[in-house]
């Protein structure tokens, strides 16, 4: 009988691992007239979006271990006007028989302008040369986002962010890792910016004319400048305030627990 039993568990495992190991593909395109709006949402996979001169959206789900469909990863997607939302859920349970690499990607090529949600719980987010209202969140990953150009909020709960673009507006954290941004020329600091990180170094480089209000905080490291600055009280390796090209506008707050600062030219 427990003969019967092992052969009959090494079976259905075998089953259930064939069955989650094939390698398959979701993909679809929507049609878009005029500004597009994509939000995509999912619990564990990356999101790799860039820009195409194209007026639709086209939207490919692969996996390299997990199948789709009843059992496997459940894609639901839906599309008002121009505004088009991607849920990529990853099955739970039977993760216990998962050998090898689970890894999901979202890729996504969309209008170069546009407004654009990404979140995902577990994996890194790609976004490139995508201009508007962009607003990117991983829980547990890496950001990287090049070409950017409009307001950019990103936010990783662990990993490293780097972001290059021209910003209007710009709100970049991680709770643990380094932070790289470069604003390019015509960047402006509008009502303010926020570049924070819990653990990790900063460097930020901004166009030579860019003026902001300045507040920069290092929980522990030092401060380099590599700009004009005029420090209001008394200066402090770890605190400094002042006026950047003479201020005006917003604030540029830089805050990290634990990591240098470094404020330079683009």
């Amino acid at each position: 009988m427990r003969r019967l039993l092992s052969i009959g568990l090494g079976l259905w495992v075998a089953l259930a691992v064939s069955l989650f190991a094939q390698g398959e593909e979701w993909n679809k395109t929507f049609q878009i007239s005029g500004r597009p709006e994509l939000r995509v949402e999912t619990s564990d996979a990356e999101i790799r979006v860039d820009a195409w001169d194209q007026k639709s959206i086209e939207a490919r789900v692969t996996s390299e271990k997990w199948g789709f469909g009843q059992g496997g990863i459940q894609v639901i997607d839906h599309q008002t006007g121009d505004a088009v939302e991607l849920e990529v859920r990853l099955p739970h349970g039977l993760h216990v028989l998962s050998v090898g690499n689970r890894k999901t990607i979202v890729e996504i090529h969309m209008p170069r302008e546009g407004k654009v949600r990404l979140h995902t719980g577990d994996g890194a987010i790609l976004l490139r040369e995508v201009r508007g209202e962009l607003e990117v969140e991983s829980g547990d990953g890496r950001i990287d986002v090049e070409g950017a150009d409009g307001t950019l909020q990103a936010h990783s709960g662990d990993g490293h962010v780097r972001v290059r673009g021209r910003f209007d507006s710009l709100d970049v954290s991680t709770s643990d890792g380094r932070i790289d941004a470069e604003a390019v020329t015509g960047s402006t600091i509008g009502k303010g910016w926020t570049v924070k990180t819990g653990d990790g170094g900063v460097s930020l480089s901004v166009p030579e004319n860019f003026t902001a209000d300045i507040a920069l905080h290092t929980g522990d490291g030092h401060i380099s400048l590599d700009m004009p600055v005029t420090v209001e009280g008394r200066y402090d390796h770890s605190n400094i305030h002042g006026k950047l090209n003479g201020g005006g506008g917003g604030l540029l707050d830089i805050h990290t627990g634990d990591g240098s600062i470094r404020l330079g030219k683009s």
